[in-house]
């Protein structure tokens, strides 16, 4: 079994974001995280990728293929995973893709912006909650905006990697 959707596909909840996915799978001293440092968060993960519980937009497939000429194990990854990602293109999305970028220009103006865009606007359509390693800023700006600014602004549920595992830790209750 390669973990992909099954014939009872589960409801998704949760949209990853790359900077969480780079920080466990990086196995670096500069990330936060590291798989072999906290392999019982890292194997929750696992768990709901493959059950289909955690997805991502297509962006962030596109954003991982670039780390993992840094590090083989992305890419391994990578491959065994691919059907966490999603396609956007529904009116839903559409509609809050372009209201995001209407109050948040960065969006439309840097393409470095868009897996955030993607990550927000899957999650806000599709009624998941977000996990980022992105801090909010207490004057975030429109320049420069942050995902847990943008989400908050949104209604869009968002949650750090340590919130998510304290809500995964009060399910498991």
């Amino acid at each position: 079994m390669n973990g992909g959707p099954g014939l009872f596909e589960i409801e998704a909840r949760y949209c990853i974001d790359t900077n969480v996915l780079v920080s466990f799978l990086s196995e670096s001293d500069a990330e936060y995280y590291g798989a072999d440092i906290f392999p019982e968060h890292w194997a929750l993960i696992e768990r709901l990728v493959t059950s289909g519980e955690m997805v991502a937009p297509r962006q962030i497939e596109y954003e991982l293929t670039g780390h993992a000429k840094k590090h083989a194990k992305i890419g391994l990854w990578l491959r065994r995973n691919d059907h966490m990602f999603r396609d956007l293109g529904g009116s839903d999305e559409l509609r809050l893709a372009k209201a995001i970028v209407n109050k948040y220009d960065a969006y439309g103006r840097n393409t470095n912006y868009l897996g955030d865009l993607e990550v927000m606007v899957l999650a806000g359509a599709r009624g998941l909650t977000v996990v980022s390693m992105e801090v909010g800023l207490q004057q975030a700006g429109q320049r420069r905006p942050k995902i847990p600014n943008v989400c908050a602004d949104f209604g869009i549920a968002c949650l750090s990697v340590s919130g998510f595992l304290r809500a995964e830790k009060q399910l498991a209750k």
